[in-house]
């Protein structure tokens, strides 16, 4: 062998070797870590189907207790204890049945649900063939209920037990006052457990197994161990394996066996206080045959491709393996229900794309996880709270089938859902009060062709025989499947409506009543100072009054006579401030600008803290009464003769003024009298007489004005008050002007008779502080004048 021979194999030698060893080391590193991860797979899906099965006898119990706190529970064990055997009784047990029954259809796994005793004897189930019968449950299992222990037996295979199916019971005590009563069951076949180990597959030979205490099978896919860990009929290593465990200290481990001639590695994991352990298995050979097929693939392939291995080796080892590892360890995390932590890989490249896809992933499951369960706290605390329930309906054919009702629902109409499909067939449109169907269908039909969705009112008919309002709020959903839905919210309005229907008749009532009365109702708000009327008011004074800024346009709008405006402003203050009733008289404009005299009542209204928040009142036409009333005032005021005021009125009005507003003004009292008027009545005639009274009063009026008191007092006599007189000239004119008048009276035929009169004046305060002072010397001054050859005028004086 020449050098080069040599140098081409020690360089073959020095490259292989090293391939070699480097390559069984990482194989055997490969292998280890290989069979570590099945291994640890192993480990989770046992305790993960553990957890399963430990999450389901919980939910088991949880739904027995949601039984156990019904008061109707507790009340017929009460009377079953006590020997009570009442109409209750009777009523507890039907309802108890029913839920039973219930809670039993929307579990298939489960068969049968019982309420037993404290003597075992079974008082309610949701099969009426066992009720009175003795509970299949042993002395120890009893004794563990007495002491408040759930229990879940072994299993149970007897022909007398559920018809031979292979069953196992769970039950729950319930006490009352520290005392046991007796318990809820439920009895399941084992159907749940076979659909976890048909629906699990890990690697090619991984099998699970479900076993009770005793080694009983409940479930498995492994057909060398199908009745009892201990009636194995291959040979086997794992009976007595498994007998060397002690389950009080290791509740959970691996256990290495053979079966058959084939090794096989396990892991145990006993499900928390029920007994019941889950174990599973794979091949040995799952671990090796991986093994064998690389070394004999890189031992073919060394000879040909020894750089290449060398390269590829680094590569799955520094590019695959570890990331593989870290996915595998995320994903683990996940099925322990750690959404904690990340796959964690920054290199640019695929492993990198699934990182960020697989965190975005787990972050998407974090946040729908949350959204749906804030959902479902939401949609559990709304649907508790309205007075009602939802539903859903499938649409066939136009028909509206019921396929789910919640309590709710149910409570709303009084009936259980069997009543529903035995009475109305399931049917939405069948609950609906027969008068109301046609109108229903038609409607829904309607809404649904235009927005996919419905809003209707409709009537129902209680089991009780009344008959309910209801608000039906739906929405078409179409499902993947094919089948087309409607979700609704049914919510009982019969109280709404019955308010609604009184308002109704009451707005009636009023309506009937306005349109009965002349009257005006008005509204006035007072925080918006806003007013309006009833329509009546356009037939009467027919043009649009003031509605808002009441307050302002009492006085800006010519609608109430401006004398009364200010009353009618202070009447709103006082309902303003507090007052609770008030009236007054008005003059309102009509619609050709003439006032008519109206009765306005005004009554507040108080809110729930004794403030005025609004105010009623009535318009009341009272100008004829008003008109009357004035013209009999007006007469009884009056001369008759002349329309000046009479002698009462005449002194009443002076009086009021001297004590009030002309208390500290001067003024002037007139006393006037027709000089010989007694010859022109008897040489002339009484109606001769009374023309001449007639023209005096009309001379007399227009010497004073219209502020001025003019009343005639006797037969021939007349007085005027002077008011507000500034000086003594304003006396002597009006006193000249009275003479003058006189003289150019002409009475008589062709006015050929002359009239004239004498005056006497009194001063106030000066001749007088009151009436009759004021009377007495105004009279003194007239006799004077009458002395001094008539005709004339004379103020009084203490001379005379």
């Amino acid at each position: 062998m020449n050098i080069r021979k040599k140098f081409i194999t020690l360089l073959i030698l020095l490259a292989t070797i090293p391939v070699i060893i480097s390559t069984s080391i990482c194989l055997g590193s490969f292998n280890n870590k290989y069979i570590k991860m099945i291994e640890q797979n192993v480990i989770a899906e046992a305790k993960n189907q553990s957890t399963n099965l430990e999450n389901f006898f919980g939910q088991c119990v949880i739904n027995l207790n949601v039984i156990i706190n019904m008061p109707a529970s507790i009340e017929l064990l009460a009377d079953s204890n006590n020997k009570v055997n009442s109409e209750d009784t009777k009523y507890n047990m039907k309802i108890v049945n029913q839920i039973l029954t219930t809670s039993k259809n929307e579990q298939s796994f489960i068969n049968i649900m019982s309420l037993i005793n404290k003597n075992g004897i079974i008082i309610a189930s949701s099969g009426n063939e066992y009720i009175g019968k003795d509970t299949i449950l042993s002395n120890q299992d009893i004794e563990k209920l007495s002491h408040n222990q759930t229990i879940v037996t072994k299993i149970i295979s007897r022909e007398d037990f559920n018809n031979g199916v292979k069953s196992c019971i769970i039950a729950t005590p319930i006490f009352c006052e520290e005392k046991y009563q007796g318990s809820v069951l439920s009895i399941i076949d084992m159907s749940y457990f076979e659909k976890i180990v048909n629906d699990k597959v890990f690697f090619k030979t991984g099998k699970i197994t479900v076993m009770d205490g005793n080694g009983d099978v409940a479930a498995t896919v492994n057909e060398n161990l199908t009745d009892n860990i201990n009636n194995i009929e291959k040979p086997n290593t794992l009976s007595q394996q498994w007998n060397k465990i002690d389950f009080n200290n290791n509740q959970k481990g691996t256990i290495d066996y053979t079966m058959d001639g084939i090794h096989k590695i396990g892991y145990y994991s006993k499900i928390a206080d029920t007994g019941w352990t889950v174990l599973s298995v794979v091949e040995w050979d799952e671990f090796t045959i991986p093994l064998k097929q690389s070394i004999k693939v890189i031992f073919i392939s060394i000879v040909f491709i020894l750089v290449l291995i060398i390269i590829a080796n680094t590569f799955i080892i520094n590019y695959f393996s570890k990331p593989v590892y870290k996915l595998l360890e995320s994903i683990k995390r996940v099925q322990q229900g750690n959404y904690a932590k990340r796959f964690i890989y920054n290199k640019a490249n695929e492993f990198g794309e699934i990182a960020i896809a697989f965190n975005e992933l787990i972050d998407t499951i974090v946040q729908n996880e949350s959204e749906i369960e804030h959902s479902n706290r939401k949609l559990k605390s709304l649907v508790s709270n309205i007075p009602g329930g939802v539903h859903r309906s499938r649409i066939e054919n136009g028909c509206y089938i019921l396929d789910f009702m919640s309590a709710g629902s149910l409570n709303v109409l009084g009936y259980n859902k069997e009543e529903i499909k035995t009475k109305f067939d399931n049917q939405l449109i069948n609950i609906v009060y027969e008068k109301d169907r046609d109108k229903v269908s038609t409607e829904i039909m309607k809404q649904l062709n235009e927005d996919d969705k419905f809003n209707i009112e409709y009537r129902v008919v209680h089991k009780d025989g009344s008959i309910i309002w209801v608000l039906d709020n739906g929405q078409i959903v179409e499902n993947k499947s094919g089948p087309i839905f409607t979700y609704s919210v049914v919510i009982d309005i019969t109280e709404s409506k019955t308010a609604q229907e009184k308002l109704r008749l009451s707005e009636n009532r009023h309506r009937i009543i306005m349109e009965q009365t002349e009257d005006i109702i008005f509204e006035w708000t007072i925080a918006e100072d806003t007013i309006s009327y009833s329509s009546n008011w356009n037939s009467k004074f027919k043009y649009i009054p003031f509605k808002s800024n009441v307050k302002e346009n009492v006085f800006k709008s010519n609608s109430i006579y401006k004398d009364d405006a200010e009353g009618f402003k202070e009447l709103l203050l006082d309902i303003e401030k507090g007052n609770p009733y008030r009236e007054t008289e008005i003059r309102i404009r009509t619609e050709k600008d003439n006032y008519i005299w109206c009765r306005v009542r005004v009554t507040a209204i108080f809110d729930e803290n004794g403030f005025v928040f609004k105010a009623i009142g009535v318009i009341i036409d009272i100008d004829k009464e008003k008109r009357k009333t004035e013209n009999l005032l007006f007469k009884a005021q009056r001369d008759s003769l002349t329309e000046l005021y009479n002698k009462g009125t005449v002194q009443q009005i002076i009086e009021n003024y001297i004590d009030n507003d002309g208390i500290n003004g001067k003024h002037a009292l007139f006393m006037i009298d027709i000089d010989d008027f007694k010859s022109i009545n008897d040489n002339l005639g009484h109606l001769f007489g009374d023309s001449v009274l007639h023209e005096v009063s009309l001379a007399i009026s227009n010497v004073f004005t219209k502020d001025d008191v003019v009343g005639r007092v006797g037969g021939d006599e007349f007085m005027v008050f002077l008011k507000n007189v500034d000086s003594e000239e304003l006396i002597l004119k009006k006193a000249d002007d009275l003479v003058q008048a006189f003289k150019k009276i002409f009475t008589g035929e062709n006015l050929k008779y002359k009239v004239s009169g004498s005056v006497g004046i009194a001063r106030y305060p000066y001749d007088g502080e009151n009436f009759n002072e004021l009377f007495i010397n105004a009279d003194k001054a007239l006799y004077s004048a009458k002395n001094q050859g008539k005709d004339n005028y004379c103020i009084f004086s203490n001379t005379l």
